[in-house]
């Protein structure tokens, strides 16, 4: 054999040897958005995450960058299908108070953080080793304040009977009655309510046990309900409170015992909601794509609209509440598309809705149901409101956003 060929075969043995031979891999990936974790990120995670992604809660915890960074994927791809956060309402039919859904640029933001490898902070490479990943100093761990009441101290503390939640279990709604122990009337100008365990808290509603009248309620992004100014709730002498209580299992037993705090108003006020019930049920046959179920009363006078509470059955997609007004105009007060079932919820506006008497207000609910037997459905709705006293303020209109799509079901 010539020395040359010796010479190749050598070249050619030690290429092959360099493509096998074991590596260490890199865990260093090229950064591709200005997007950080400790500026734009973590923002979003503290404003609409960790309500519920923190230790010893209902999600997994996304508190500091090393919890999160793992999870990216998964995060983009819950956001991208409007899963999470647990928001249901379409944006643009309504503005709500406790609006948890997350803006067009919050969503950029994320979709920019994911693609671009999410970076920690500036002039920091992407670490897929977490292990590796340096604990900055600069981006300390997002700790939300549960212990805190966001009104100040309330008026009336009262804690409810203790409820064990065993492991394993379906999703169950208890209902339990709470004496206030009032000696004369008061006025209920806001609520909050503390879950004793947030692991197995999804949503609490609250009502008067002697006239149904609707409260109001917590979920794990927003605990307070607070009337507009000059407006609260009349609660009588000797009356009782019924909180509903949405449980899900834990991995481990766990005894739950919220605390309801109340705020009264010094004297009786100017406005004093009342509910209505809009309610429609029947029967979704075998087989439905799109069974629609159809509710409506008509205003006898000007109506503010505070809030708008949702009750639906399993196989309900999507909801719309419209106001016809008396001019046959219609606006949406409400849409909502791909209905969780796990995540109840109220829709409390920012500022109260004027609906002008005469105007016709109408609940839709349309349901699918696969199966080869009939299921039972529903469109129900309680609207908190009050009626308008006195004239109307210069410029003051009916005004409650968009128009209904054509086929928004």
């Amino acid at each position: 054999m010539t020395r040359k060929a010796v010479l190749t075969i050598l070249v050619a043995c030690i290429g092959t040897a360099w493509t096998f031979w074991p590596r260490v891999a890199l865990s260093h990936e090229t950064i591709t958005t200005t997007v950080l974790f400790d500026r734009e990120i973590v923002r979003i995670l503290n404003k609409k995450c960790v309500a519920c992604h923190t230790e010893n809660n209902l999600g997994f915890p996304l508190t500091t960058y090393e919890e999160t960074r793992p999870w990216a994927r998964s995060i983009e791809e819950e956001a991208l299908r409007r899963h999470m956060p647990p928001w249901r309402a379409v944006p643009g039919y309504g503005e709500f108070a406790n609006d948890n859904g997350l803006t067009i640029r919050e969503l950029a933001f994320v979709v920019s953080w994911v693609e671009g490898n999410g970076p920690k902070s500036a002039g920091q490479t992407v670490l897929m080793n977490l292990s590796d990943t340096p604990k900055s100093p600069a981006g300390p761990a997002i700790k939300p304040d549960f212990d805190r009441w966001q009104l100040g101290k309330p008026d009336l503390l009262r804690q409810l009977p203790a409820n064990t939640v065993a492991p394993g279990k379906a999703n169950e709604i208890r209902r339990t009655v709470v004496d206030l122990g009032l000696a004369s009337e008061r006025w209920i100008r806001a609520l909050e309510f503390k879950p004793g365990d947030r692991r197995v808290v999804r949503a609490a509603f609250f009502s008067l046990q002697e006239t149904g009248q609707w409260l109001g309620s917590w979920t794990p992004w927003y605990g307070v309900t607070m009337l507009p100014d000059r407006t609260a709730y009349r609660v009588p002498a000797g009356s009782h409170v019924v909180a509903e209580i949405h449980y899900r299992s834990a991995g481990a037993p766990v005894e739950d015992r919220g605390t309801l705090g109340l705020y009264f108003a010094g004297a009786p006020p100017a406005n004093r909601p009342s509910d209505f019930v809009l309610e429609a049920r029947g029967e979704v046959p075998a087989n439905a794509t799109a069974q629609k179920f159809r509710a409506a009363t008509t205003l006898p006078a000007d109506t503010y609209v505070v809030a708008l509470r949702p009750e639906l059955l399993p196989g309900a997609q999507a909801m719309e509440v419209a106001a016809r007004s008396p001019d046959g105009g219609t606006r949406a007060l409400l849409l909502l598309k791909d209905i969780l079932q796990d995540w109840p919820t109220p829709y409390i506006f920012k500022q109260p809705v004027l609906l002008l008497k005469g105007t016709e207000l109408v609940v839709t609910s349309y349901y699918v149901n696969p199966d080869d037997t009939p299921q039972p459905g529903a469109a129900k709705l309680t609207v908190a409101r009050y009626e308008r006293t006195g004239r109307p303020a210069i410029g003051e209109k009916f005004t409650v956003g968009k128009g209904l799509p054509r086929r928004s079901h």
